[in-house]
């Protein structure tokens, strides 16, 4: 039976954390690199900003300023640098990831229900109260010093109540925004459910409700300081990308004005946007 609160056994994870999120870093960045259209698109302005669009970025930039910050910071210590403001500036910032993540979701459910008040309101309602939870577990991070031969800053240290709270409010969260938005495909077609499923962009829903179950058993069990966060940064990593891609469908893509060429069928000028944006596979 292992002993978890052993300080050797803590050690030996602190190492293995610090190495997976070297690796989360790498497979972030790769991805923020092959989906950066719509980024690209506003810098040459053949995108209008839109609200939507808000949640997107904050998201997506947070996170990698985050897992750069992360990495940083595990390899060696900046002269003069904190690590107490660094630890709580990543607990903030990945508080911040989660609830943008979320809120895409919102957003794409929003859309599904544009008609029906009484569901907006209590999305907003909720989402609301996930704000709150993550605002209050944010204020609840403690800092963990390293050892000083190990060069590197230490580990932050959650309120096993507060993040347990926090973590099972986001995965009843999801879980709702999942019924609500299979319900409301479901409601406006004929189809079967897993059709619906199948073709309605359902699938990122499930893909996230599932990656923040993880965190949330590991938050309950409260095995060491290091395993409460150990899967934080991994589920952060996936529901990011797949939430990304739900929300992109949402955002109002402008038609390529072009001339119809001569002697040209009229059938080759269907009007196509001018921003190629990469969807995920459903």
């Amino acid at each position: 039976m292992v002993n978890w609160q052993d300080p050797q056994v803590i050690e030996s994870w602190s190492e293995v954390l610090v190495d997976t999120n070297s690796v989360i870093l790498g497979l972030y960045g790769w991805s923020y690199v092959l989906s950066c259209q719509i980024e690209s698109a506003l810098l040459r302005r053949q995108l209008p900003f839109q609200w939507g669009m808000i949640s997107y970025l904050t998201g997506r930039t947070f996170f990698l300023v985050t897992l750069i910050l992360s990495a940083v910071t595990s390899i060696a210590i900046p002269p003069h640098l904190d690590c107490y403001y660094v630890v709580k500036f990543l607990a903030f910032s990945g508080n911040i990831v989660v609830a943008c993540t979320s809120m895409n979701l919102v957003i794409r459910t929003w859309t599904v229900w544009k008609t029906n008040r009484f569901v907006h309101v209590f999305m907003a309602l909720i989402t609301v109260g996930h704000w709150f939870t993550l605002i209050l577990d944010s204020r609840e991070i403690q800092f963990s010093s390293s050892p000083p031969s190990s060069g590197f800053c230490g580990f932050m240290i959650v309120n096993p109540t507060y993040s347990a709270a926090t973590t099972m409010y986001t995965t009843i969260f999801d879980f709702v925004l999942l019924k609500l938005a299979i319900f409301g495909y479901w409601r406006s077609s004929s189809s079967s459910l897993f059709t619906i499923i199948r073709t309605q962009g359902i699938i990122p829903y499930f893909i996230v409700f599932l990656a923040s179950v993880v965190p949330s058993i590991f938050s309950w069990l409260n095995l060491n300081y290091v395993m409460n966060v150990f899967f934080a940064w991994p589920a952060t990593c996936v529901v990011t990308i797949v939430s990304s891609y739900a929300v992109i469908p949402t955002f109002t893509m402008p038609p390529a004005s072009h001339r119809t060429p001569v002697g040209r069928p009229l059938a080759d000028t269907t009007e196509k946007p001018n921003v190629r944006i990469a969807t995920l596979s459903e």
